[in-house]
């Protein structure tokens, strides 16, 4: 595959061919103390780094003084791994010290705690569900009723073959949340949210299973609007992965069920299958198609799971052939925290403090003759802008602009604008990758300046007119507004016919570019104070959600 390389100028890409290949140079840390959780799971923090936001990567532990005829067992796996070895697994004391280690932190009679609290309603708190297929097309199939009592969801599981999915699980249990704030706060991400998947072990005598070609599936090959790592507690379970994502490092909205063509692609285009063990961890970037599911393996099928473990304890503990259980934590940076934030900020910015903030681009009643959902406000160009900057931030392939063309002649990639940007980056604590988010910065500045256009904008606003099935992936972005809604998209289209505003937009543009590349540091303390903002927020319901369960007080 194609590579990217990370070049001082930030102007290396890839075609939209490549698997945009690249380093995670704003989320450095210091490879000689590197954080405790990320160092525990993932023990070559280099590698770690080297995928960050461009490839999948497995980290299996191999009990090597244990189980020497595994030692090697994964390294011919076509999924990049990182093979650990340690006798026992790295306690991660919480902060009230409850000694739990990484892989207690919940275990299949927690669920059942879990699931037996009142008010607990399947289809909002948790799912009953799993695979089915019509007509040769994968759906998520799932039970309709929103209560159960524990004992039907025991019998559904064991015996209909449904997996369990809880969300929002560093809500509801105090020891996953004290990791997935150990989590946050190393990645200094805007909110780690953490859902839990509990799916049956296959058992031969079931006619589910003998239908279901020996697996049992919560849910359909997918992809994730969020960069997730996925940490198997107990049991096992197959996994496949995509090694090339279907939408590049891909925003909120931009989630969508993948196509028929798309899964017959992923069925080509993929990791050789794998299983994760007890221990074992995966990153995976979003956009990247991936499912799991229990199988039935033959004696001689070789699964790199060990074959025993250190103690009898740990052994009862994982129960390697049971249902398998784990914790998928998804890393949301959401509208808030990507390099296009910090765009938006530096519109609003110049915006602000600049006389434009008061030109209109479309009068309301231009807007009002063309359109049923007309706005009872003028469009400005400060709302232009905005859809502006999203429509270029959401094309799928590089922009071929000659001035924009790499070192190597390649075109530029206009996706740098999607990268995730930490919290709390400063000259002073992180100078490296300081500079290196403020050459992309001014990069991606350059690229929505000359390569943003009125056509574009009215296309990608007419997409807003129909909102998603799902009111969680609605296009949003920092401080977003019904003041900067654009309801008629044809008013828009028809700015390009009139030469004026179409010479207008230009200048705009041209304005804008002129004083944001000043802009920068007031931009990116904008943007840390608006995400440590949702953060806090975030935490303070996370809070009273884990009080109100009488769970740990983090």
């Amino acid at each position: 595959a194609q590579q990217c390389v990370d070049t001082d100028t930030i102007t290396a890409s890839c075609s939209n061919n490549s698997s945009h290949q690249q380093t995670a140079d704003f989320f450095a840390w210091d490879v000689a103390q590197p954080p405790p959780l990320l160092s525990a799971l993932f023990p070559n923090s280099t590698q770690l780094l080297s995928a960050w936001e461009a490839h999948p990567l497995l980290s299996k532990v191999s009990f090597a003084q244990h189980n020497q005829q595994n030692d090697q067992s994964t390294t011919n796996n076509n999924i990049p791994v990182i093979l650990h070895d340690r006798s026992s697994i790295l306690p991660l004391q919480s902060d009230t010290d409850s000694g739990d280690p990484l892989l207690s932190l919940l275990t299949v009679d927690d669920t059942t705690s879990i699931l037996s609290r009142p008010l607990m309603r399947n289809g909002v708190d948790y799912k009953l569900a799993k695979k089915i297929v019509h007509n040769g097309e994968e759906h998520l199939g799932m039970l309709p009723n929103p209560h159960y009592s524990i004992e039907e969801i025991i019998a559904h599981f064991h015996y209909g073959g449904f997996s369990v999915v809880i969300d929002r699980m560093h809500r509801r249990w105090g020891a996953v949340a004290v990791q997935a704030r150990r989590l946050e706060e190393e990645l200094n991400a805007i909110k780690v949210g953490v859902n839990m998947y509990l799916t049956p072990e296959v058992m031969l005598e079931t006619e589910t299973d003998k239908r279901n070609g020996h697996t049992r599936q919560g849910f359909e090959a997918h992809w994730d609007w969020m960069d997730v790592i996925v940490i198997q507690l107990s049991g096992r379970k197959r996994w496949s992965v995509a090694n090339e994502p279907i939408v590049y490092l891909s925003n909120k909205d931009q989630k969508r069920k993948p196509t028929v063509e798309e899964i017959q692609h992923y069925g080509d285009a993929r990791f050789s299958e794998f299983t994760l063990c007890p221990g074992d961890a995966i990153y995976i970037p979003r956009g990247h198609i991936h499912n799991a599911s229990t199988v039935l393996l033959d004696d001689d099928e070789l699964d790199h799971c060990p074959s025993s473990y250190p103690s009898e304890e740990m052994a009862k503990l994982l129960n390697v052939n049971g249902p398998s259980l784990h914790l998928t934590f998804g890393i949301e940076q959401s509208c808030e925290g990507k390099v296009e934030s910090l765009l938006h900020h530096a519109i609003n910015i110049y915006f602000d403090d600049n006389r434009a903030s008061k030109s209109i681009a479309i009068p309301a009643e231009s807007c009002s003759s063309r359109s049923q959902a007309a706005t009872t406000h003028d469009i400005k160009w400060k709302s232009i802008l905005h859809h502006a900057l999203a429509a270029v931030a959401r094309r799928d392939h590089s922009c071929d602009f000659p001035s924009f063309r790499g070192t190597d002649g390649k075109q530029t990639d206009c996706n740098c604008l999607r990268r995730s940007v930490p919290l709390g980056l400063s000259e002073k604590t992180a100078s490296m990758q300081y500079a290196r988010l403020k050459k992309v910065f001014l990069h991606a500045l350059d690229i929505f300046s000359s390569s943003a256009s009125i056509t574009e904008t009215a296309e990608f606003v007419q997409t807003l007119q129909t909102p998603p099935a799902d009111p969680d992936l609605t296009y949003c972005f920092p401080g977003y507004s019904v003041e900067d809604v654009v309801a008629c998209p044809e008013a828009l289209i028809s700015l390009r016919k009139t030469k004026q505003k179409k010479h207008e937009f230009t200048q705009v543009l041209m304005d804008f570019h002129k004083e944001a590349s000043t802009s920068f540091l007031a931009a990116l303390k904008t943007m840390d104070k608006f995400g440590n903002g949702i953060r806090e927020r975030n935490r303070k319901q996370q809070l009273v959600d884990l009080e109100n369960v009488a769970q740990v007080n983090i």
